[in-house]
């Protein structure tokens, strides 16, 4: 009899223990589940959040923005993730994600938080010249570069400067202008010498790099020859894997009107007869000869040359000048080309870039677990 007893109580225990294991075995992996919840939260921070949520939808510094709860699954398991951003200054943010468990039966509850520091890029482009030139310029024909800050047709929320300066140069000696009708340089004042303009000045602002940019690019071009630039939407789906898409300036209820993207040739790049928006980045020379009109911002770090009629860049153009050959717009005397400020364009133009709008987390200690420290 007390070998049955002690046989019994021994079964017993061993359940009593395997089932206390599996228990914890469970509520361990829920936690897990919860964990990666929360993880798959900050992941959309930064891959659906850009700098236009975090600059107008989130309030003033303290206060905290609450997004969610948003279902998802990890493992075959119903989760969520609930987002509370806080505004720490202007470009610094306190991101926390609180991943939650919903669908597994008595673990359903289980909770998980984690908290991250993010910023925004800070990017400076210059908005009051409407091209800035390292090197020699020559205008030509009834081309025309104009200081006068304009906002394109159809465009709302935008405002003018007035008029700002037409060229930014760093030696205005060489600038040279022959040209009749309406072309000519415009601006209050029509030009600016800057001699501390040099290669850096070219190449960073803010934060960011060209270089930094130009790898971010969701158009990469060879050197060549390109022309046929056009928006392409399906049933209302701006189509942005379309490398002949650079998005639709001219259409604001477009479906392409809100893509900017960064275009980048590696090379010489010869442009004519096509239209596009966002941040054009050419390692060489860039040639338009006729019918190519560009909304954004434009850097050429060769020399630039426009011939032909109907070009047009709305926005700035920034020429470093690194080549043998001169910049000349306006090739011909019946040349027509516009070079435009437009503060409004250039805003967009970084604004609404979908890659390097996004949040940047700090370098250091990517997040941290709080789950344990009671915060609501």
């Amino acid at each position: 009899m007390l070998a049955l007893v002690v046989i019994g109580a021994l079964v017993t225990g061993g359940l009593y223990t395997a089932m206390q294991n599996d228990r914890a075995s469970a509520s361990s992996r829920m936690g897990s589940y919860a964990f990666m919840a929360a993880e798959r939260g900050l992941e959309d921070v930064m891959g659906f959040r850009t700098r236009i949520y975090f600059e107008d939808s989130v309030g003033v510094a303290g206060r905290a923005d609450t997004v969610g709860p948003v279902p998802v699954e990890v493992e075959g398991v119903d989760a969520q993730y609930t987002l509370y951003v806080k505004r720490l200054n202007q470009l610094m943010f306190m991101v926390e994600s609180e991943g939650e468990v919903v669908g597994a039966g008595r673990y359903a509850g289980t909770r998980r938080r984690l908290a991250e520091i993010m910023r925004i890029g800070y990017t400076s482009f210059p908005m009051d010249r409407a091209v800035t030139t390292h090197t020699a310029l020559r205008l030509r024909g009834q081309s025309g570069i104009r200081g006068m800050d304009s906002i394109p047709s159809g465009w709302s929320e935008c405002s003018s400067q007035g008029e700002k300066t037409g060229v930014l140069a760093r030696d205005t000696s060489v600038i040279d202008i022959k040209g009749g009708g309406l072309g000519g340089l415009y601006g209050d004042p029509p030009s600016t010498e800057d001699a501390t303009l040099d290669s850096l000045s070219f190449v960073e602002y803010g934060d960011m790099h060209l270089e930094d940019l130009a790898s971010m690019a969701q158009v990469k071009l060879s050197s060549g020859t390109y022309n046929g630039m056009e928006p392409n939407d399906e049933d209302g789906t701006c189509v942005k894997s379309d490398s002949m898409n650079w998005g639709d300036p001219n259409n604001s209820a477009g479906a392409c009107h809100l893509y900017w993207p960064i275009i980048h040739s590696e090379g010489d790049l010869h442009l004519s007869t096509g239209v596009g928006q966002g941040i054009l980045i050419v390692e060489g020379d860039l040639e338009l000869t006729g019918n190519f009109e560009f909304t954004g911002l434009i850097f050429v770090y060769g020399s630039m040359r426009s011939s032909g009629t109907g070009n047009k860049v709305v926005g700035s153009t920034n020429i470093l000048g690194s080549s043998v050959n001169e910049t000349e717009i306006g090739t011909t005397g019946a040349g027509s080309t516009n070079l435009q400020l437009s503060s409004c364009a250039i805003e967009r133009a970084h604004r609404y870039n979908e890659r390097f709008a996004r949040p940047i987390p700090l370098a250091e200690r990517k997040f941290i677990d709080v789950s344990g420290l009671g915060l609501d």
